[in-house]
């Protein structure tokens, strides 16, 4: 399990990616559920002042959920942000830009979107937030709660798309474990950008801070050229 606030690696560890020593000093948690977790794991890992993100579940009290035993948990995506770059209130608009709060999920309590929000001041923002849409659009099926807990994902579930590009896994998996991919600020970039998150000329605008071969970026652009946004 996964506490509300979780510790990021040290920018003192060696082997790091150029982009991935470069740890604000003041990073924040946002914690949504957005129907299928893939998807906004890219969505919010390509966004500037995104430190990381990782995928689990949230929001039950089944203990210790897996993929095939949530029990009444959501699939949710934990961002931590730097919020120097970044505020909270951005990423409710985005949050709130990304689904339809009137429609229930097609198929069960797992893919809600909800807010799940860790301290007083993100309550009272995603509260706020909450009413407005209410006023807006009446009746509506998002949920906002506190966070109790977040159990992180299995393996494979974190940065999906990334996962699916074979080439460029491979040199992930020679540079980092288990935990520093998942905590990697790369990893999560990379990943929006595979899931056609992100354009080609800021791709070619940040690349090089990525730390990838010179295959690796060639790889890299050749799929994002292919993406439509």
């Amino acid at each position: 399990m996964v506490a509300t606030r979780s510790t990021l690696p040290s920018k003192d560890m060696p082997n790091l990616l150029p982009m991935d020593a470069k740890l604000p000093p003041n990073i924040d948690t946002a914690t949504f559920g957005l129907g299928c977790f893939w998807s906004p794991d890219a969505q919010f890992g390509i966004l500037e002042g995104v430190v990381r993100t990782r995928v689990g579940y949230a929001g039950g009290t089944t203990e210790n959920p897996n993929y095939y035993n949530i029990g009444n948990h959501i699939e949710t995506v934990q961002i931590d942000f730097d919020r120097a770059l970044l505020s909270y209130s951005e990423l409710l608009n985005i949050f709130w830009r990304s689904h339809n709060p009137r429609q229930l999920p097609t198929w069960s309590r797992q893919y809600m979107d909800a807010v799940f929000y860790c301290d007083e001041q993100q309550a009272e923002l995603a509260r706020s937030k909450l009413k407005s849409e209410q006023a807006a659009a009446g009746e509506i099926h998002t949920l906002v709660e506190p966070l109790t807990a977040f159990y992180l994902a299995e393996d494979y579930h974190q940065k999906y798309y990334l996962r699916q590009a074979t080439e460029l896994m491979k040199e992930f998996d020679l540079m980092y474990d288990r935990t520093l991919f998942i905590n990697s600020t790369v990893a999560a970039r990379v990943n929006g950008y595979v899931a056609g998150c992100g354009s080609l000329p800021a791709l070619k605008a940040e690349i090089k801070e990525f730390g990838l071969s010179a295959a690796g970026c060639e790889r890299l652009e050749k799929i994002v050229s292919k993406n439509r946004y």
